[in-house]
């Protein structure tokens, strides 16, 4: 190895363990597995689609309560993101799970996109479909950007502008949504399930390519309110790449590579790909056994 390469490796080793640290300290994801925080969920999904972005999907509303739910709910494990500086709810997600009964009936995609992959019951009873992922309106972009990702900005202080008052915000943590990808992955693959479908606008494809997530495109784009990309990847996969890709937020997204080494197991006898070779293993294990020793 050059005295370049080792600098640099030595560069990438630090600034994987200052995004994972920090991330950590601002973050932590919980699964909603109570009534109580399954309602926490439907509610930052009324206040983001419906309120803020004027979807009509599936809303109950009352004098007591406004959420937003659906009949895959109750076969879905849902996750929050917590803000521990606050204790705010930053956001949430879902992981749909196969029916086992009805194969065809098992997730939203199969009604709007007639992809023939989603339509054979062989395949579909090993997918799962992860959805309704949002960050709660603090928890986004600067103040008027709208939108559902991806970033987190802190307020740094305010500045007096012409007796006026600017408020100026540092960029924190640019994907905050990698913990609640992060426990998506961990319900999948606790089931045995490493293929993944899901609908995702033109912000949404361009966060997951930033992040060195790859996916394969499940036919033409779809309008739904906005031009929307069905879309299927494989956890191993993913990861294959990511770690190559963008190594700090692979390190938050596989748990400093456990959730990797869970999804090669769930796949060793079935590894046909290009992408993961023993470049990839050898990296999984020395930032393993460096983390060990920190």
């Amino acid at each position: 190895m050059s005295t370049q390469d080792f600098l640099n490796a030595c560069l990438e080793s630090m600034q994987s363990k200052s995004f994972y640290n920090d991330y950590h300290k601002s973050f932590r994801t919980i699964r909603a597995d109570s009534n109580a925080l399954r309602e926490i969920v439907y509610r930052i999904r009324y206040e983001v689609y419906c309120s803020e972005n004027g979807m009509d999907i599936n809303a109950a509303s009352s004098d007591a309560e406004t959420m937003e739910q659906d009949s895959y709910d109750e076969r879905s494990q849902h996750y929050l993101l917590y803000h521990k500086g606050t204790d705010a709810v930053a956001g949430t997600i879902r992981v749909v799970m196969p029916r086992d009964d009805k194969p065809l009936h098992s997730f939203p995609i199969q009604f709007i996109c007639d992809h023939p992959l989603l339509h054979m019951e062989e395949k579909v009873v090993k997918f799962c479909e992860l959805s309704r992922l949002c960050m709660a309106r603090d928890f986004r972009k600067r103040p008027g950007d709208g939108r559902i990702l991806p970033a987190y900005f802190d307020q740094d202080h305010d500045v007096r502008i012409d007796q006026k008052t600017a408020i100026q915000y540092r960029r924190v943590i640019p994907f905050a949504p990698l913990g609640l990808l992060s426990g998506a992955f961990e319900g999948a693959l606790d089931r045995g399930l490493t293929d993944c479908v899901c609908i995702l606008d033109t912000e949404q494809l361009y966060a997951l390519q930033r992040i060195g997530l790859s996916y394969r495109v499940l036919g033409a784009r779809i309008d739904m309110g906005g031009p929307q990309q069905p879309a299927i990847f494989n956890i191993k996969h993913a990861l294959d790449n990511m770690i190559l890709q963008n190594t700090p937020c692979w390190e938050v997204v596989s748990d400093r590579g456990r959730l990797h080494l869970k999804a090669n197991a769930l796949e060793q006898n079935a590894w046909q790909d290009e992408i993961f070779d023993q470049r990839c293993m050898d990296m999984i294990f020395d930032r393993l056994d460096t983390n060990n020793h920190r």
